[in-house]
């Protein structure tokens, strides 16, 4: 299964052509249930960003989702949520000036492209080219890339419909930074967080996909897939067809990082 599922690199240009390939190897009918934005839609977006005012434009990679599936993605960015979220033109058209007065942000800088009843909400850096990275209401990164964010989700489709098993760990602020001030952390040569991640991942020989960065791991072996989140604290979920294999992870994992998992779920896959 997890050959089956294609994750292709390439130009920006081919971005929707090599997404759409990717979650319809996943759900064959996918793309057909995609809506794209209308050109009003679009304008009118433009306008309540003051993106001219400001000498903006809608991001490329943005620009191509919207024109793809700005009104309706099936389901990709609500993923991010509690998928029961509508994330599409029309709820950014409707929430924009709230969030953006809300969180006092700087509309020269950032755009808002995701909304939650929570009030959790992402934004686009307007100031780092036509595939800019994602940013957390707070300002902290949350995706090295737009393109990057699409195939993020995409996994996560995957790992949530694709597997009979997963388990989730999950640290808090407070015991990730024990976990990194520990002695054994300590003694490894690193710089960055996702470096120290990465090499405590390498005993278990992990295929990582090119669109892992700064704040998220992405791995895949020939029994089951890894994602690993630092974009809050610590957050790691195995998904895998495999129980024994999984209960050997959940007690390898729970070692490494000293933490017990959050989640263990068992699926019922659709074949």
């Amino acid at each position: 299964m997890l050959n089956e599922i294609s994750f292709e690199a390439g130009s920006l240009e081919t971005m929707i052509e090599r997404l759409f390939k990717t979650m319809n190897s996943i759900d064959k009918q996918w793309s057909e249930k995609v809506e794209p934005a209308s050109q009003k839609q679009i304008h009118a977006l433009e306008e309540i960003a003051d993106l001219k005012q400001h000498g903006k434009s809608i991001p490329y990679a943005y620009l191509l989702f919207l024109e793809e599936m700005g009104q309706n993605d099936n389901g990709l960015l609500e993923q991010e949520w509690d998928g029961c979220t509508e994330v599409n033109i029309e709820s950014i058209l409707r929430d924009y000036l709230r969030y953006i007065d809300e969180f006092d942000i700087d509309m020269n800088e950032y755009m808002l492209f995701s909304t939650h009843w929570s009030e959790s909400v992402l934004f686009l850096k307007l100031t780092e080219g036509e595939n800019p990275p994602v940013y957390k209401f707070d300002g902290r990164l949350f995706s090295g890339s737009f393109e990057n964010y699409l195939f993020q989700m995409a996994f996560r489709k995957a790992e949530d419909t694709q597997f009979l098993y997963q388990i989730e760990f999950a640290a808090s602020p407070k015991r990730f930074r024990e976990f990194l001030s520990e002695k054994s952390v300590q003694n490894i040569q690193w710089t960055t967080q996702m470096e120290l991640i990465e090499y405590l991942l390498e005993p278990y020989q992990l295929q990582k996909t090119w669109f892992s960065d700064e704040v998220h791991f992405y791995g895949i072996s020939s029994e089951y897939i890894i994602r690993v989140d630092l974009s809050w604290a610590l957050n790691v979920t195995v998904s895998s067809d495999n129980h024994s294999v999984l209960q050997k992870m959940n007690r390898s994992l729970a070692h490494l990082f000293g933490i017990q998992p959050k989640h263990y779920k068992k699926f019922n896959k659709m074949e």
